[in-house]
């Protein structure tokens, strides 16, 4: 049954004669779509839908993989204004693709070999990182040490630093997280290693600055405290600046909600394996 949310302009959320009705994220109406499609049991049996099967087989190894680069960006998605899932699943189809060996619907996600199809992913639509500080940001990752750094020019505000909106207070943050590549395995998709944490992003946060002083140049340092089980993974370092308001005369909180963050740079290599290991492929 739909139900009226809020007042009329708000429009309805549910199920109301075959449609459904529900809000999204960075989405300001109310999206409507038709019920139903195909039962489980029919999707399951039926051999006409075999290439749906593979399809969705796949699309859920993409979620999969999407899923752990945004928790590997978790400390950075509080500054993002849309919904990160969809984008980041469709750019993993094709490095799917790039997997010739594997059948439809069994296809590997090598994001290690395919790393640069996510730098540069911007968390924000409306107020990009890139416009927010408009400088280069460097970085460089060190695999070895599962380290990172992050140089950030001095900030001078109507400058080099135009925030998206007025706050009088705003600081800068790093986050380095591991990402492993995802596999086919036993009829379903998994991390390359059955030991890759669920989480392992560490973060780093400046000093609050104020918004109309700037702040200087300065270098910013983040490690990952979690060791990875093979070398079938991603580093993944971001960058982001949130803002702040005064709680009381000597704390200053974060405005919810609001800051710009970007996929900075990503550190991967080419596996090196043997070429019998199950659910790992030689594309050499």
């Amino acid at each position: 049954m739909a139900k009226m949310a809020g007042g009329l302009g708000d429009g309805l959320r549910g199920k109301l004669g075959g449609l459904s009705y529900y809000k999204m994220r960075g989405v300001d109406k109310v999206i409507v779509r038709e019920s139903g499609g195909h039962t489980k049991r029919k999707i399951k049996k039926d051999p006409d839908l075999d290439l749906f099967r593979r399809a969705g087989s796949e699309f859920g190894g993409r979620a999969l993989m999407s899923s752990f680069i945004m928790r590997a960006l978790v400390f950075q998605k509080p500054m993002a204004d849309y919904n990160l899932a969809g984008p980041l699943s469709a750019l993993m189809k094709p490095i799917q693709e790039q997997d010739r060996i594997s059948e439809l619907g069994q296809r590997n996600i090598y994001l290690s070999e395919h790393a640069q199809y996510i730098k540069g992913f911007s968390l924000n639509r409306n107020h990009s990182f890139d416009s927010v500080i408009r400088f280069p940001v460097t970085g460089t990752i060190d695999r070895e040490t599962l380290s990172a750094s992050v140089t950030f020019p001095e900030l001078m505000p109507d400058i080099n630093f135009f925030p998206a909106a007025y706050h009088p207070y705003y600081a800068l943050r790093i986050t380095l997280a591991i990402v492993p590549d995802i596999v086919y395995n036993q009829n379903r998709y998994t991390p390359i290693h059955a030991n890759y944490p669920d989480h392992s992003a560490e973060y780093v946060d400046s000093s609050w600055y104020s918004s109309q002083e700037g702040s200087p140049a300065q270098t910013m340092m983040v490690k990952v405290k979690t060791i990875p089980p093979d070398t079938h993974f991603t580093l993944v370092l971001a960058v982001g600046v949130c803002y702040g308001k005064l709680k009381t005369l000597s704390t200053i909180e974060r405005v919810a909600r609001a800051g710009s963050a970007k996929v900075l740079e990503v550190g991967s290599e080419l596996p090196v394996v043997p070429a019998d290991k199950p659910g790992i492929h030689d594309p050499y």
